[in-house]
């Protein structure tokens, strides 16, 4: 350690120069470290969500949650898979061991997951891969969609198609679903006694809709020098015209549908309200992606509010952020940054009080910020996040950081006294005490060394 010593005391400007740069590049990282409540999620993990509308979660964990689990499973480096089953919708979640490739892992449960299609019962949507990070299954906001006049099925519809597509060009931030408001949907009615009558069953009329509004590609035709091109779609624009598909025709006639059933421009059954200031709307909740901050998610979010409302189509309709999830995101971290700057104002004066040299204070207090700040520029270097975790080894690392200048500035400070120059003061001061400290600090590591060794989430907090 002498050597070290040798070099500081020998350089002063070289090492003035080396804090300075220290702390500037601290200043840098600060402002552009993201900032979260928990830290980013790196073990890789993918989940399969596979959709059939209706069918009730026994079956979909018999005939497709079970199928995908076979299937996914065979994924390399697999060491942990949890599944989900409930009405109409399975979700298999797969958890890749540390080394892991993410992007080797979700190809392979890609490919896997492909092969199981055909083996799905018919009508099965295909199925959905994303990545998934435990961290982030919170929504970070909500966007409500507000409006005195419009239907809740337009208001869904607006959500849908325009709020959506919006906020996920926002920077960030993801939102696959809209919660509230009216599916539309065009239902035919049938009239059981009708149908009766005319020998009619409901899967002729099912067939005969199939038939009859289709949309096919027809090419183009080239009729001398211009080329033409066809369209043959054949599917209905006006709902009420949908009553002329012909269901059957034979020697007595022709059956079209308006005889067996009314044709209506409706909305499927409703099966969750989202309420408003007391009236029914839509709102939809906002997930930030992978690696992304949630107070910047956040604050683009707010920022592009205005904007987003300006290029809607349909009219009376307000934007509102009725959930913010930064606000506790920005409490923990001002708690925490609060916390360590009383730390070491106590830490100050309780300096002060025993040594009574104001200037000594001044250099342990001194050591602090610049610690803090070489801490922050390799978290960011690391690829970290300002976090609860983050914050709080900092706060608990200020404590043997102001021990260990305590004690070498209190040794300094005795060899003054005993009429040392203050250069061979500094000399001895720090000499005695570096291979205790040296020790001392070394002991703590290895005492938290083995905490990294615990499997799962709990080696990544």
């Amino acid at each position: 350690m002498n050597p070290l010593i040798r070099f500081a005391l020998g350089n002063p400007r070289a090492v003035t120069v080396l804090v300075l740069t220290v702390a500037l590049g601290g200043m840098v990282a600060l402002r552009s470290i993201p900032m979260d409540i928990l830290p980013v999620y790196n073990s890789p993990s993918v989940q399969v969500l596979t959709f059939y509308g209706g069918m009730s979660a026994t079956n979909v964990e018999a005939d497709i949650t079970s199928r995908m689990e076979r299937g996914t499973g065979q994924a390399a480096g697999t060491r942990l898979q949890e599944s989900k089953s409930m009405v109409g919708v399975s979700v298999v979640r797969n958890y890749f061991t540390d080394e892991s490739d993410p992007g080797s892992s979700l190809t392979q449960v890609m490919s896997l997951s492909t092969l199981q299609i055909p083996y799905l019962p018919p009508g099965t949507m295909p199925p959905v891969i994303l990545p998934y990070d435990p961290t982030s299954t919170t929504p970070v906001g909500i966007v409500a969609l507000d409006s005195r006049t419009q239907s809740e099925a337009t208001l869904f519809d607006t959500g849908r198609y325009q709020v959506r597509s919006q906020i996920m060009a926002s920077r960030g931030a993801n939102a696959p679903v809209v919660f509230g408001g009216k599916l539309r949907t065009i239902l035919a009615m049938l009239d059981r006694q009708k149908l009766q009558a005319h020998g009619l069953s409901p899967t002729d009329v099912m067939d005969a809709l199939d038939r009859s509004n289709i949309f096919l590609p027809a090419g183009s035709a080239k009729i001398g020098g211009i080329d033409y091109a066809l369209d043959s779609n054949s599917m209905y624009e006006v709902v009420k015209r949908m009553g002329e598909i012909p269901i059957r025709s034979d020697a007595r006639g022709v059956i079209f549908l308006s005889a067996v059933a009314k044709t209506e421009d409706t909305a499927i059954i409703q099966t969750n309200i989202v309420r408003v200031d007391g009236r029914r709307q839509v709102y939809i909740p906002v997930y930030r992606q992978q690696g992304s901050s949630t107070l910047g998610v956040v604050n683009n979010l707010r920022d592009n509010l205005p904007d987003m409302k300006e290029r809607l189509t349909t009219p009376d309709v307000n934007l509102k952020l009725v959930m913010d999830q930064s606000v506790y995101v920005s409490s923990a971290i001002e708690s925490l940054a609060e916390e360590g700057m009383l730390g070491a104002l106590l830490c100050s004066l309780v300096i002060l009080v025993f040594l009574g040299e104001w200037r000594m204070t001044v250099i342990a207090v001194l050591t602090v910020p610049v610690a803090v700040l070489g801490a922050l520029a390799a978290l960011h270097g690391a690829g970290q996040t300002i976090n609860v975790m983050t914050l709080a080894g900092l706060a608990l690392a200020i404590g043997p950081l102001v021990d260990s200048a305590i004690v070498c500035l209190e040794n300094t400070h005795r060899h003054l006294g005993l009429g040392a120059k203050p250069k061979i003061a500094a000399y001895l001061g720090a000499s005695e005490v570096a291979m205790p400290a040296f020790a001392a600090t070394l002991c703590t590591l290895l005492v938290l060394a083995p905490l990294t060794l615990i499997p799962g989430l709990g080696a990544f907090l």
